[in-house]
């Protein structure tokens, strides 16, 4: 397979640095950094927030570096950990590492700001705004059974990620009763749910002026606008040469839970996600819910 030219910096700053972790376990111990306003992304896995990130991340202004596990965590492939961390995890020896891998990548990328996308994260804002209490969070939402259909579509997929609990992904709290649940569509649905009452919980407590949010669905009709909104947000100058890069919208692809999931899933999926869909507004009908859970027990 041949590389283009323009990717090969890339790839060697990939290997000597941004998944090094033995690198990135020496820059711990530089003289110290702090972020500057550090702004992350934050979203239930497979809402959108890989996207996001890097469309937003275009802004020259801004140095992006997404996911970064190791950073964050360490033991990020321990099967056995929790991904819930409070304000109690923010300890010093946690913030220097953080701090100083991603102030030292800002400034290597002459930046001053920097923003991350963690999908893990949506279940540590307590430890975000501890650790960072002048952060700014954006939130991405998306509709539930879109994400849902994902987690179950990939896990399938990926054979590498039926070796982990909850598909390697993000664990909320009980997630082990959850994972030991036989069907993965029930499975995921409960994690999606599970997750995003503990991230729309902590937001509750993050000061208006550091939160931004937007739907997926919103961000995919119209790319320019919402990064336009995103950027102003986050003091950010418009990048104007970024907007001519980026795509004017993305294609929308929340219909396919409807497409690809049996009946009988969709009557899974409705019977624990139903009551958060129409809380977050997917199903402006008043009355479809008790339909969908007229036909699930009809047995449809």
């Amino acid at each position: 397979m041949k590389v283009p030219l323009r990717r090969i910096p890339k790839l060697l700053l990939a290997q000597v640095y941004t998944r090094n972790a033995l690198v990135q376990s020496l820059i711990t111990r530089f003289p110290e950094r702090r972020l500057d306003r550090p702004i992350f992304i934050l979203g239930l896995p497979r809402s959108g927030t890989s996207i996001f990130c890097t469309l937003f991340g275009e802004n020259r202004h801004v140095a992006h570096w997404s996911e970064a596990p190791v950073v964050w965590d360490p033991r990020w492939r321990d099967r056995e950990q929790d991904h819930r961390w409070t304000a109690a995890h923010a300890t010093p020896e946690n913030l220097r590492r953080i701090n100083n891998n991603f102030a030292y990548y800002t400034k290597l990328k002459g930046q001053t700001r920097f923003v991350n996308k963690h999908p893990r994260n949506a279940l540590r804002v307590p430890f975000l705004m501890a650790g960072w209490p002048d952060a700014r969070l954006i939130h991405v939402r998306r509709d539930p059974r879109a994400v849902a259909n994902s987690l179950i579509t990939i896990t399938r997929a990926e054979k590498h990620r039926q070796r982990y609990p909850l598909g390697q992904f993000a664990r909320p709290e009980g997630w082990r009763e959850i994972n030991a649940l036989p069907d993965d569509v029930e499975r995921f649905s409960r994690m999606v749910l599970g997750i995003d009452e503990t991230l729309t919980e902590d937001l509750k407590a993050v000061p208006a002026e550091q939160l931004f949010e937007i739907r997926y669905e919103d961000f995919a009709a119209d790319v320019h606008g919402s990064l336009r909104r995103a950027w102003g947000f986050s003091e950010l100058p418009v990048d104007e040469g970024a907007l001519r890069r980026v795509p004017e919208r993305l294609e929308n692809r929340n219909y396919k839970w409807a497409k690809t999931r049996t009946p009988q899933e969709q009557a899974t999926m409705h019977r624990i996600l139903g009551d958060l869909v129409v809380a977050r507004g997917y199903e402006p009908d008043v009355h479809w819910l008790d339909r969908a859970r007229a036909a699930a027990t009809a047995g449809v």
